[in-house]
């Protein structure tokens, strides 16, 4: 701003002295006009007349206001010349440029004579002109900067704002399943209660059936949930959750899975009997069955102290083992004739017809088909006859099965002593393997966890947990991904 008032103030001195200049220039030559002629005649005496003297004055008087009128014009439009641009450049922020008057005319004619003015020294300043590229370099430049102000933004923005936060995961939305249920989310459901060991491995189906109602009432005691057996939001959250903790029996426990702990127990001669209630008698006879086959000794069932006490392999109790050596020996003292028959028979087929005393049938409660030692379709037979009936943990018939005790009884029933054997059991026996495409009919299939008996045509039958009964059923995906080898003992 005071570069621009420093301009103003020199270009209206230079006007000012132009003017004063210009004025002293007209009156010395008015001077010189007059007093040329009679200086010119010196020398002699020369006697002059003026013819009418009033009118020469008067044009000249007029003559002078004239010029006196035109040098204000020109002044004037010489002011004009110097704060025209000054505002101008004032308005466009320019206050670089130097700014001068424009040069005032050359020359003012003053009545009959004409005065040459001196060349006023002045720089002509102007408005820039607006031409295409300047307006485009301008409109580049403003466009720059707005797109610089822009990013400048962007970034103390993107210093300054929160990180975003991750997006949570859907929560899952579970029905209640209730026992009786058919619903496809029930196979989800029985595959986690198997990964917990509170299911026999099986293939999940999509029925909510007594073995799966089972195991959710077990699942809801352990992690400390009503035991009501619903699998309800609540129940199903904690079962997917890697909270979940699996399976276990132990003082205090109540449910159809303790029962069959101490049916197990008893069966191998510890001191127990099956009430549903884990309390010290059970955790005592726990603790010596656990010493007896030699795993640690806590008085809870866990996933392995329940596989071993279910297994062909269990050690009974020492007064068990001393029972039944008492009775080997005062048989042994007997001719052995065939009036014990019984469960000491060796399945050779020695006895002929169906009268083989360790058939059973009278008390499986159901109409047994004819023992058959050796013959596939009886074998075949006596399994078909248990469809249908419930599946139970431990259980060997005649009423409740498990796959292994499923198996086992199908063949004793067909007169047949082949021993009890779980799955892992039966899959590591000495019997001729043979693969998936080489099963036939009779042949006992053995898959991780499981064991069912080969119908031909790509079917099963086998104690299911999952449907929570015996069932004839297709050998799917699930089998094969599973399989381990099948076994042929007729």
């Amino acid at each position: 701003m005071n570069h621009i008032i420093s301009n103003v103030k020199e270009g209206l001195s230079k006007a000012g002295n132009a003017v004063k200049g210009g004025l002293s220039r007209i009156k010395g030559s008015l001077s010189q006009t007059v007093a040329g002629p009679a200086a010119g005649r010196s020398g002699r005496k020369t006697r002059i007349t003026m013819q009418h003297p009033v009118r020469r004055q008067t044009r000249r008087y007029a003559a002078r206001k004239v010029n006196q009128k035109r040098f204000t014009v020109v002044v004037a439009v010489a002011v004009v010349a110097v704060m025209v641009p000054v505002m101008v450049m004032a308005a466009n922020g320019d206050t670089a440029q130097t700014v001068a008057p424009e040069a005032a005319p050359e020359a003012v004619q003053v009545a009959d004579y004409t005065v040459e003015e001196p060349e006023t020294q002045a720089v002509t300043a102007s408005a820039p002109e607006l031409t295409e590229t300047t307006e485009s370099a301008s409109a580049l430049e403003e466009s720059t900067v707005a797109e610089d102000k822009e990013t400048e933004t962007d970034v103390v923005e993107a210093k300054t704002a929160p990180e975003p936060e991750p997006t949570p995961e859907p929560t899952p939305q579970y029905i209640n399943l209730t026992e009786g249920v058919t619903d496809d989310s029930v196979a989800a459901l029985q595959q986690r209660l198997m990964e917990l060991h509170y299911m026999s491995e099986d293939q999940p189906t999509n029925y909510f059936g007594p073995a799966t109602l089972r195991a959710v009432q077990a699942f809801q005691r352990k992690n400390g949930l009503t035991v009501d057996g619903a699998a309800g939001p609540e129940t199903q959250a904690l079962i997917f959750s890697d909270s979940a903790k699996e399976y276990s029996a132990a003082f205090g426990a109540e449910g159809d899975d303790v029962w069959e702990i101490q049916e197990r127990l008893q069966e191998l001669g510890y001191d127990v009997s099956p009430t549903g209630y884990f309390g010290e008698d059970t955790e005592k006879a726990v603790k010596y069955f656990q010493r007896m086959n030699g795993l640690d000794d806590d008085g809870s069932v866990g996933n392995m102290t329940k596989e071993v006490l279910f297994s062909d392999n269990a050690e009974p109790s020492e007064e068990f083992t001393q029972e039944e050596e008492e009775e080997e020996e005062s048989s042994s003292g007997s001719s052995g004739s065939s009036s014990s028959g019984g469960s000491s028979s060796s399945g050779s087929g020695s006895s002929s017809g169906g009268s083989s005393s360790s058939g059973g049938g009278s008390s499986s409660g159901g109409s047994a088909p004819s023992a058959n030692p050796g013959d596939v379709e009886a074998f075949i037979d006596a399994a078909l006859a248990q469809v249908g009936k419930p599946y139970v943990l431990g259980g060997k018939g005649p009423d409740v099965f498990d796959c292994s005790g499923f198996v086992y009884y199908a063949l004793k029933q067909s007169g047949n002593g082949i021993g009890y054997m779980t799955s892992g059991g039966w899959a590591n026996s000495g019997y001729t393997s043979v693969s998936w495409d080489n099963l036939q009919r009779g042949d006992i299939v053995c898959v991780t966890g499981h064991v069912g008996i080969y119908l031909g045509g790509g079917q099963i039958v086998d104690a299911s947990s999952s449907s929570g009964q015996i069932v004839v059923r297709n050998m799917g995906s699930w089998f094969q991904s599973r399989f381990i080898c099948g076994k042929r003992v007729l």
